[in-house]
């Protein structure tokens, strides 16, 4: 008997022993699930923050240029209507992580609001009509942008009329360009006479200031006007196109076009207070 309940306890604990070793294998293999479980719920949580925080930034930028449609994307709107910007994802994290670049790039999105006004502008005056505008700022943060334009009065005109009026247009550009250069010669012209003459009194022992003859030269402005127009007339189809050159001078132009806005409320501003303070005497 003793022999028997030897081996029965025996036999109990190799049970008891497979018994726990399954158990304790059913829990490490629970709490490994509870840990990927847990890991997945932790990085899904990051990435949905992630995905919030970027689309509450897309909203922001979308406030920046409100005469087009912003979107998110890998390339350019391929629509042929509308007025769109596209900003590659991977650019909006590094704007969201790097001041320097986040500053850039929404002064480049600015000067797509810019740069849209500009055209809408210049092609009414010019009896053009934009049929779609769509830009893209890849993932390096380069500009992009297709445009479609069509010349209305353009199309009514017989071949010989379209003819002249492209050879007038040429003309004209041609004028503008020499007349810039005119002005170039001029001003280089008299900084070196005023340049000799400074020269020639200091060799006399003179102190007396010579006069600074000023020529004005083309604002950034109107060189980005100029630039446009060249666009528009040289266009085949109406189709233009820009680059991220073409752009880095639009948003020169916007930021002197701005300087100057806000010199001029600052002194209406200045000229209210003075009215206000001698009505007060």
């Amino acid at each position: 008997m003793a022999m028997e309940i030897t081996n029965n306890y025996s036999t109990y604990e190799n049970i008891y022993a497979t018994q726990k070793q399954q158990t304790e294998k059913k829990q490490a293999a629970s709490g490994k699930e509870t840990s990927e479980t847990v890991d997945a719920q932790k990085n899904s949580k990051v990435g949905n923050d992630k995905t919030k925080s970027t689309a509450d930034y897309a909203k922001k930028l979308e406030k920046l240029v409100p005469s087009v449609e912003f979107r998110v994307g890998n390339a350019c709107v391929s629509a042929q209507s509308g007025k769109s910007l596209t900003v590659n994802p991977k650019l909006l994290e590094k704007m969201q992580n790097d001041p320097k670049t986040k500053k850039d790039m929404e002064d480049m999105i600015k000067g797509v609001e810019s740069m849209s006004k500009l055209a809408e502008r210049l092609t009414k005056a010019s009896g053009w009509t934009i049929v779609y505008q769509h830009s893209y700022i890849d993932e390096n943060g380069k500009y992009h942008c297709r445009m479609q334009t069509r010349n209305d009065g353009m199309l009514k005109l017989s071949d010989k009329l379209r003819e002249e009026r492209r050879e007038n247009s040429e003309k004209l550009i041609e004028k503008t360009k020499e007349k810039a250069a005119e002005k170039e010669k001029e001003l280089q012209k008299a900084l070196e006479e005023n340049k000799s003459e400074t020269e020639d009194k200091k060799t006399n022992g003179e102190q007396e200031k010579s006069d600074i003859i000023i020529v004005k030269e083309n604002t950034p402005l109107e060189k980005v006007e100029q630039m446009l127009l060249e666009k528009l007339e040289n266009s085949e189809n109406g189709e233009i196109y820009l680059d991220d050159d073409d752009m880095r001078k639009i948003i020169e132009a916007a930021r002197e076009q701005e300087e100057k806005e806000a010199v001029k409320k600052q002194g209406n501003h200045a000229n209210v207070i003075g009215a206000n303070l001698d009505m007060k005497i």
